[in-house]
């Protein structure tokens, strides 16, 4: 089968990163348009099977980018699902008179997502489900990598990393404590919150980092190009956001804290991804074994052995 071929419309290039991601994880082709005079382009001259697009753009609003899409005999074709912050009755039922299929409201679920463009390539499209099944490497409930996944991209990255000499690290999170702010009411669902860190996490890091859920509450981040320095500050960024954070579902407001346990190598070493996943691990271990003094442990990492 062909690749499918989805272009991605938003004129901020970190959502349109978060979407092109979740659909290279189902193998799906991904091409980023950031305006509506570019998306229009892209579909006209590329063999394009889906549009996720944006309606809030400068210039030209993804209402009229699928307005001109459907008048042309040449994109009319294209399925159009709109993902956007703009969510009053009147804006949805916009979106599907001129000729969506789906209208999905931000800040999306990335994973809900991903089943809205499977359902719509099925019904439009007539792809058999077996075409468009997940290839076991996503985390349902977060929409990140799952254990296998992590582990495949990070023993990748740390051959590379050996290969061209530039410095590796992986971090792994923790929630280590959960509090309702409202005893009567209870915390938020443990799903709700590791769904919402897991945004917090996407916000803070590249297009090249690789995320997961590597087991139950353990969120991790694979780091290329990323010395021990660069990847507390990274970390550090993301405990503080978590901490200042009430999440979720304004019902139960919940606060949370993190551990975080980082292990890095320098550029010219080659170690195996279970050992510097593994040393990760016993440092968040540490973390967590004291986590009001030391939420944060840290190893260097060399071929013969770990340093803290």
């Amino acid at each position: 089968m062909a690749a499918i071929k989805v272009c991605v419309v938003d004129d901020s290039y970190e959502t349109a990163c978060v979407l092109c991601e979740g659909l290279r994880q189902i193998d799906f082709e991904a091409v980023v348009a950031t305006s509506g005079e570019q998306a229009l382009q892209v579909c006209n001259e590329g063999d394009i099977d889906l549009v996720l697009l944006d309606v809030c753009m400068p210039e030209m609003d993804g209402y009229e980018v699928c307005r001109l899409l459907k008048e042309n005999p040449r994109t009319r074709d294209i399925i159009v699902i709109f993902v956007t912050v703009k969510d009053s009755k009147e804006d949805i039922a916009r979106g599907y008179e001129l000729g969506a299929v789906d209208y999905i409201t931000k800040p999306f679920n990335l994973p809900m997502v991903m089943m809205s463009v499977r359902r719509a390539l099925k019904t439009f499209r007539g792809f058999a489900p077996d075409e468009l099944e997940d290839p076991a490497c996503t985390d349902p409930l977060t929409g990140l990598g799952n254990e296998r996944h992590l582990m495949q991209r990070l023993q990748e990255e740390a051959t590379k990393a050996s290969r061209y000499k530039y410095p590796l690290a992986c971090v792994v999170f923790d929630v280590v404590e959960v509090n309702p702010m409202d005893e009567d009411l209870g915390a938020v669902s443990l799903d709700d919150l590791l769904l919402d860190i897991a945004i917090v996490l996407r916000n803070h890091s590249r297009c090249g980092d690789i995320l997961a859920r590597y087991d139950n509450t353990v969120l991790a981040a694979v780091l290329p190009h990323c010395n021990v320095n660069d990847a507390v500050l990274y970390a550090t960024k993301i405990t503080e956001e978590v901490d200042s954070t009430i999440f979720a579902d304004p019902a139960f407001p919940t606060t949370a804290r993190l551990a975080v346990g980082i292990a890095a190598c320098n550029a010219s070493q080659s170690i195996a991804a279970s050992d510097i996943l593994g040393q990760a691990m016993v440092c968040l271990l540490q973390a967590k074994s004291n986590p009001v003094s030391r939420r944060l442990v840290v190893r260097h990492l060399t071929p013969s052995g770990a340093t803290v």
